[in-house]
């Protein structure tokens, strides 16, 4: 029993979770299952181009995902990656759109803004939370709405481009393009700069005394409080990283996928974070997998959609009900070892 709970409780049980509950959804639907994967798997893995849009869909998660994860392994709820990517994005195409410099100058100024305005964006919830004991969960679910209504306000006036039909800003000149991975496809190599991090933070989690004092602070807040370390400087300097990750995130797509801003450029990406965060256990190599995992939930949805009469909505119900039960699993895991932990004391 132990062992049984111990799997559906990892990374691996959470895949299996996956496949049931889709398969669950696709028999409500009045599909058959073994259809309706199979239209998933050629949909996202079925050829080059296909295989080309599952990872930019993975690239494109893969951010928020790690910007989440951080933030969650310090012990804070960061909710608001989608606002965060946002404000990073539009940021660097405004930026992209106004000042003409060397490629690869412009390339690194558009990521470097995307970083500060989604951490500018997460420091702002942290310093709620540090100085005003504003929970995070609310702050950065609140900021979401208002980043959404600040960049749509400032792409449909001020920043909108002279010759845009929409609400967005100038295209980027084709020299500010990240350079393309897969030939004749929209993957970037932002999915280089999305692993490079990952492979980063779980560096500084391992070896770094700073990394310690986050999972300490994630893990036992009152021991590491004891132990010197400042928890309100902390809690404001991880969402401002993890916003900085994710607002890396909105820049990357809007130099690499749309080569403009506008505030459709994520159709939830910071809210599926979440459930990538969780089903790669807040390991940033293991939330790289999953982030492939989701990638092909993405990408493959449409194939579903098309192929097995499978509800594209049904995928993001299923995303929905991974995050409440893996939410729901960790709240009662760290409830019960701080049980274990205070009766030990005692």
């Amino acid at each position: 029993m132990k062992r049984a709970g111990a799997f559906l409780s990892g990374p691996l049980g959470a895949v299996v979770l996956v496949v049931v509950l889709m398969s669950i959804a696709m028999m409500i639907a009045g599909t058959s299952p073994a259809d309706g994967f199979r239209a998933l798997i050629l949909g996202s893995l079925g050829g080059r181009s296909q295989l080309g849009e599952t990872l930019v869909a993975t690239t494109a998660l893969l951010f928020p995902s790690l910007g989440v994860a951080f933030a969650f392994r310090a012990g804070l709820f960061n909710i608001g990656a989608e606002g965060q990517l946002l404000v990073g994005g539009m940021l660097a195409g405004a930026a992209g759109a106004a000042f003409v410099m060397p490629p690869f100058a412009a390339i690194v100024m558009m990521l470097a803004l995307g970083a500060v305005g989604g951490g500018l964006w997460g420091a702002i919830a942290g310093w709620m939370k540090a100085k005003l004991h504003a929970s995070e969960i609310i702050s950065t679910l609140m900021l979401n709405f208002v980043a959404l209504y600040v960049t749509l306000y400032l792409v449909s006036g001020p920043l909108k481009g002279p010759a845009a039909t929409g609400a967005e800003t100038a295209w980027l000149p084709t020299s500010y393009w990240l350079p393309t991975l897969i030939s004749h496809t929209r993957l970037s190599i932002a999915l280089l700069l999305a692993v490079a991090i990952a492979v980063a933070l779980q560096f500084l989690f391992a070896r770094t005394v700073f990394g310690y004092d986050l999972r300490a602070a994630g893990e036992a807040p009152e021991a590491a409080r004891r132990n010197g370390v400042n928890l309100p400087r902390l809690t404001w300097l991880a969402l401002a990283i993890s916003g900085a990750i994710a607002g890396i995130g909105g820049a990357t797509i809007v130099t690499g996928e749309l080569h403009r801003f506008n505030t459709q450029l994520s159709p939830g990406y910071g809210f599926i974070a979440i459930a990538v965060a969780l089903v790669g256990d807040l390991d940033p190599i293991k939330v790289c997998f999953a982030s492939f995992l989701f990638g092909i939930l993405e990408a493959g949805g449409l194939a579903m959609q098309a192929s097995a009469q499978v509800p594209k909505d049904a995928i993001h119900v299923i995303e929905g009900l991974i995050i409440l039960v893996l939410a729901a699993r960790r709240y009662v895991a760290q409830r019960s070892e701080r049980v274990a932990e205070a009766a030990a004391s005692v």
